[in-house]
């Protein structure tokens, strides 16, 4: 193995002459249009549904924290990566910077990493639609697509299987035509898109505002909030009916909220006896909360037995559970530490604690990825070193504030725990206006499911954008294939690499269920934004005489910070999403080692460098 080269970095100077070259991409992107790429991809899936996943689950009214907390760590490492995108203004963002940086194996690492998050974000922003796709129909008075038809073939939770999700198949169709025909069509359908979701988001919060009641966020008992364990009682109820040949689909749905009721009974009961005692709770709002929970109760002597039959196991399993809430710090055991911190910080506004605050952060973080995406973009501005900087930090900014604003208004509108987790916007409004009969409210609900669509579709387009040219980077450099990095003689993208791409993304969004997704693009899209992070403060030490339009401030602070926020935020995922991180990356070494090393273009040279002829170096692996 040729260390040399595994280690070895492009220069600046020769990624700029790359970007010069003839097959360079079309200067079309002025600031407004690199900002509007960045709102397209940053508002859409997330705000429109992780939101309240996050909100219902993870963070309660405490996802205001939650997005605070997310914005900062994206805000660090966006002005590292305004730093670099206005140095290097060439495709292929934090694959190009590590290759500059760090060297050929940690830029193949952060390029295998963007594919994806890149895809696995396409592919669950078009998994997503689906729901307010079927809310618009609902709206309009019209029938849903068929579960069939809408729901993977296979589930992580209560989902109804289907065969395929066809809406976000047809869709991702529709989004591969639009990008092979190019790149000023793409930003003009992606500023549509943008305008009218704007719209709406600004319709939610001034319209929402007048139905916002303070006590959802401070009076909501904190007793009601979800707990983990709840999570295996239906795979415990069908486990005993089974065993006791009892099991049917009408006995299974009548038991499970029995279940969970008398396992919450005695939990709930012993909290707020606790916050009676301390005055957080009035004993009429505790009575009230305890008949709910009689009432949900076993009643006859068959569901009592078969129940307390069951809650051992749901005891025993749910441990488990609670453990694997923490994501890998639970796994360490690290949680045994935090979770007096926990109890000590729980509240009505906070109900999960500061660990819920941080793995909302942690959710709700797929909420930001798009500001990167810009950096992508470089080689299509037409003055990179300030249009791209520009674009970053207005859309994320602007973003930030907007989202920080949904959250309050939807937290607000509806009680945490009764969140609807898959379009929770449009949801909040339905049930509103259910309940007031108010014609406005109903006009609303069409409306925000109708943004909703916008919005997802606009991020799909520019995540879609940004996959294609990581591809198209990857392949200039011989680290993938050359057909990836054709462009089309007359549209001027990367057409093979993005009717590929689109091919895969299809397959996976119609088959793939979106919990699994969204946590691959989570734990991806942070690792990314650590290398980032470092690799502009090396670059300081290693050419601090290089030209920077744009200059980090307190880089020997915002980098460091930016690192530390983003590992932390990944420590919170799900063990199962390390695990995925490591199998793909894993995938991606074997590549690289068969492939990829014996054919990038920096060896051929290095091995030029110390006389060795061309045709000999092609099909070689370099070896000393």
């Amino acid at each position: 193995m040729n260390w040399k080269q595994i280690f070895a970095r492009k220069d600046l100077e020769g990624l700029l002459a790359e970007a010069a070259g003839e097959h360079r991409l079309h200067r079309v992107l002025g600031p407004w249009s690199l900002t509007a790429l960045g709102v397209g991809c940053i508002i859409g899936a997330g705000i429109f549904v992780v939101t309240g996943r996050a909100a219902a689950l993870d963070a309660g009214p405490g996802v205001i924290l939650s997005y605070g907390i997310a914005g900062i760590g994206c805000a660090l490492a966006a002005l590292c990566y305004a730093e670099f995108a206005a140095m290097a203004p060439v495709a292929g963002s934090a694959y190009t910077y590590a290759y500059t940086t760090l060297g050929e194996i940690f830029a193949w690492i952060i390029g295998w990493d963007l594919i994806l998050e890149y895809a696995m974000g396409c592919a669950t922003v078009a998994s997503a639609w689906t729901s307010y796709f079927n809310a618009l129909l609902s709206t309009l008075g019209l029938h849903n697509v068929a579960a069939k038809f809408s729901n993977p073939p296979w589930s992580v939770d209560d989902t109804p299987l289907g065969y395929v999700n066809l809406p976000a198949v047809l869709l991702v169709g529709l989004i591969t035509v639009i990008l092979v025909l190019g790149i000023r069509e793409s930003a003009r359908t992606n500023a549509s898109l943008v305008a009218l979701k704007l719209v709406v988001v600004v319709f939610v919060i001034v319209l929402g505002v007048g139905y916002v009641n303070s006590a959802n966020w401070t009076s909501v008992p904190v007793s009601r909030r979800h707990l983990p364990e709840e999570k295996v009682v239906p795979d415990v109820v069908k486990s005993y009916l089974k065993k006791e040949n009892k099991l049917s689909d009408e006995r299974a749905v009548a038991l499970e909220p029995q279940v969970k009721a008398a396992y919450r009974e005695p939990w709930e009961r012993k909290e707020m006896e606790e916050l009676v005692a301390q005055k957080r709770l009035s004993t009429a709002d505790r009575d009230k909360r305890l008949a709910e929970l009689a009432s949900a109760m076993p009643q006859s002597d068959e569901d009592k037995s078969d129940v307390a039959k069951m809650l051992p196991n749901v005891a025993e399993k749910g441990k488990k559970k609670a453990i694997e809430s923490w994501g890998l710090l639970g796994t360490m055991g690290l949680n045994r530490w935090l979770v007096p911190l926990d109890e000590a910080t729980r509240s009505p506004f906070m109900p999960y604690g500061i660990s819920g605050i941080m793995l909302g952060a942690a959710i709700v973080f797929f909420a930001f990825i798009g500001f990167d995406s810009i950096s992508t973009h470089a080689e299509e501005a037409r003055n990179p070193q300030r249009d791209v900087p520009f674009g970053i930090l207005v859309s994320l900014c602007l973003c930030t504030l907007l989202y920080i604003a949904v959250a309050a208004v939807i937290t607000g509108m509806v009680p945490y725990p009764d969140i609807d987790t898959k379009a929770p916007i449009a949801n909040a409004f339905s049930q509103m206006a259910g309940g007031q009969n108010n014609p406005m409210l109903r006009g609303a609900t069409g409306l925000i499911a109708l943004g909703g669509l916008a919005g997802m579709t606009s991020v799909l387009l520019v995540l879609f954008l940004s996959q294609a040219r990581v591809f198209m980077a990857m392949s200039r450099d011989g680290l993938l294939p050359e057909v990836f990095g054709t462009v089309h003689p007359k549209f001027q993208t990367p057409h093979v690499a993005t009717m590929l791409t689109g091919t895969f993304i299809a397959a996976t969004a119609g088959l793939t269920p979106i919990k699994t997704l969204h946590e691959m693009v989570n734990i991806g899209t942070l690792l990314a934004f650590v290398m980032v992070c470092a690799a502009v403060f090396i670059l300081r030490f290693q050419r601090p005489a290089a030209e920077r339009p744009f200059r980090c401030p307190i880089i020997s602070i915002v980098a460091p910070a930016g690192i530390f926020i983003n590992v932390l935020m990944m420590l919170f995922l799900p063990v199962d999403s390390w695990i995925r991180l490591l199998a793909w990356l894993a995938l991606g070494m074997v590549i690289y080692f068969t492939y990829s090393q014996r054919h990038s273009h920096l060896a051929k040279h290095l091995m030029q460098e110390i006389g060795m002829p061309r045709k000999e170096i092609t099909g070689t692996r370099f070896d000393p």
